[in-house]
């Protein structure tokens, strides 16, 4: 090699690369901070999912007991059901909550409930001589006994008690569109709206006519050409009338059945109002009803679905279902009953129907031993709903699946069965309670 070459090769830049070691540190670094990287994105992905599954929770929850809060409020309700008025008072201090006089024969209420034999009837249409509700016409005027405006149902498993659930419900199990096995059923009825003044002069006698008049602020008038039902109400007594007609702002009577008479002459020192009770007169179910859930990935929770269910709150008005929320796995009721010495205690339904404590007085006109008396009594009407987070959220530890519902704290696993022998899977579940008192009773 000649001087120049030499000199050229010592001139060359050196060429210098990484060598084992420090390729093995800088790929230890990547991993650790990959796995950094994993770790802090799984962390915040399932924080979110547990925030957001809580926020659904607490959103579902508050608006179920809100809105069953409305009803609960209402039930019994009658105009001027909270004042009272000519209602009779006994040895102890308990009034009762008036009752209507009924004139026609064919009611037309919707979910009856239990009748005779506990055996459910499509339509009330009347109450027999023994005191239970039947889908036959009426041939004489009779009480519409408050008993008949709240009715609960406890049930555990399938089998509830009192036996004859409200028509249309359907059977309980663990399908899509079955009943949710476990929980209880309640049926309220309540007469809504503002109602209209009246002012007539033929009285409440077959073929008679009212004058509806409608003052500023009042609904508009609901009533129709054609047979339909009415309520006349003066504060002091309340009657349930065929109406043959409506023409203008003329109601005509349709023929009255025999017995008691009604007061239809406004007299002018209370406020009488006329209700369209065919429109007006409303019964509200609540239930518990499967439907499957749409996401194809869900695990099954179901022991004969295939594909997952979700459990959810169903109000039926006049037997039209509506779905309120979504995850309520459990719905629970007491039911604060006002006894014969004026004393309120809380009973579950089928205490209730089984009288556990002696009856309250009954309004003028309704028997004393009349069958579920204890029903004309409830005062206060307490839900309980177990909500959870509708989608699972996974790795959740044992304390955060636990839950407390009816005063019974329950810890669960992936495949622990709920009451509605659903599995647990893995989400947050509360409780909530609506504690109603009944404003609509004479005190």
């Amino acid at each position: 090699m000649n001087r120049s070459t030499f000199t050229s090769a010592a001139l060359r830049p050196r060429q210098a690369g990484f060598t084992l070691l420090e390729i093995m540190v800088a790929l230890t670094l990547g991993m650790l901070l990959s796995i950094g990287i994993l770790s802090l994105f799984g962390s915040t992905s399932r924080t979110n999912r547990l925030q957001g599954g809580l926020a659904r929770l607490q959103e579902n929850g508050r608006f179920a007991v809100t809105r069953m809060e409305s009803d609960l409020r209402m039930t019994a309700a009658q105009y001027c059901s909270n004042m009272a008025g000519a209602a009779t008072r006994g040895v102890t201090p308990v009034v009762p909550v008036r009752a209507p006089l009924v004139l026609t024969d064919q009611l037309g209420v919707a979910d009856p409930g239990p009748g005779a034999g506990d055996t459910p009837v499509s339509v009330l249409q009347s109450i027999d001589a023994t005191g239970y509700p039947t889908s036959t016409a009426g041939t004489g005027s009779y009480i519409l006994s408050p008993r008949y405006f709240v009715q609960g149902y406890s049930c555990t498993g399938a089998t509830c008690t009192p036996a004859g659930l409200p028509s249309g419900l359907p059977a309980a199990g663990t399908n899509p569109g079955d009943r949710v096995q476990g929980s209880d059923v309640l049926t309220i009825r309540y007469e809504r709206g503002s109602g209209w003044s009246v002012s007539g002069a033929g009285g409440c006698t077959s073929g008679g006519t009212l004058q509806v008049l409608s003052r500023p602020g009042d609904d508009p008038v609901s009533f129709v050409p054609g047979p339909q039902l009415a309520l006349v109400t003066d504060c002091a007594n309340a009657a349930v009338l065929p109406v043959a007609n409506f023409t203008g702002s003329t109601l005509t009577l349709g023929t009255l059945m025999p017995g008691t008479s009604a007061v239809c002459t406004n007299a002018g020192t209370r406020d009488m109002r006329v209700f369209n009770f065919s429109k007006d007169f409303v019964t509200v179910t609540y239930y518990l009803a499967l439907r499957q859930d749409l996401d194809p990935d869900a695990r099954p929770n179901s022991p004969t679905a295939a594909r997952r269910v979700i459990p959810v709150l169903i109000r039926r008005e006049n037997g039209v279902d509506q779905e309120l929320v979504q995850g309520v796995d459990q719905l629970g009721f007491l039911y604060g009953v006002q006894n014969a010495a004026g004393q309120t205690v809380f009973l579950t339904a089928d205490q209730v129907n089984a009288g556990a404590v002696p009856c309250s007085q009954p309004p003028e006109g309704v028997s004393a031993l009349e069958p579920g008396c204890l029903w004309r009594s409830v005062r206060t009407i307490e839900a309980h709903l177990l909500v959870n987070t509708v989608g699972e959220i996974m790795n959740l530890d044992n304390v955060s699946r636990e839950y407390r519902f009816m005063n019974s704290v329950h810890a669960t696993t992936d495949a622990s069965a709920l009451p509605s022998a659903l599995k647990a899977g893995s989400m947050l579940r509360r409780e909530f309670i609506a504690h109603v008192s009944n404003r609509n009773f004479n005190f």
